[in-house]
């Protein structure tokens, strides 16, 4: 059959190309199966990477990550506690790397002081924090490694209801 074009579709992993949403830069935001015969580009604010073994499904990770995001509410009541979630960009830091959660002083609890996201790993991590008082807390995370930390969370505290 001369004359004839056979195309070849593949899949290609679009993922964010800056944080965004709540999801860190290099998250996979869809797979696209894409023959070539038509032109296509991929939305603002994302890129494409050809993934004919599918190691990259929605929601993973592509990439070297050189940042995590910090997300959480930003109201909570005293004494009861709140979920922070932390995840690294890309497909996770090239070394474990640790996060230490500070609340500034205002007194609260972390369950855990401290995560670790796992070399090549980009797995959300969550703890819990249980303010002390009514306020405002700023709550921030630094790690050991070469990450850019990401913006601290404000968190306005109510005071906790009394009987």
């Amino acid at each position: 059959m001369s004359g004839t074009t056979t195309s070849t579709a593949q899949v290609y992993a679009v993922y964010l190309t800056a944080a965004s949403g709540g999801n860190p830069a290099g998250c996979v935001v869809n797979n696209v199966l894409w023959d070539g015969t038509a032109s296509w580009t991929p939305p603002a604010g994302t890129a494409a990477i050809a993934d004919p073994g599918r190691r990259y499904p929605i929601g993973s990770g592509y990439g070297t990550t050189t940042d995590y995001v910090l997300t959480g509410p930003d109201t909570a009541v005293a004494a009861e506690p709140v979920t922070l979630s932390l995840k690294p960009g890309g497909s996770g830091p090239q070394a474990d790397v640790t996060v230490t959660l500070s609340d500034g002083g205002a007194g609260g609890t972390f369950s855990s002081g401290t995560v670790t996201f796992g070399a090549d790993v980009n797995t959300t991590r969550t703890v819990t924090y249980t303010p002390k008082a009514a306020g405002t807390v700023t709550i921030s995370a630094t790690n050991n490694g070469s990450l850019t930390n990401p913006a601290s969370l404000t968190v306005t505290v109510a005071a906790a209801a009394t009987s």
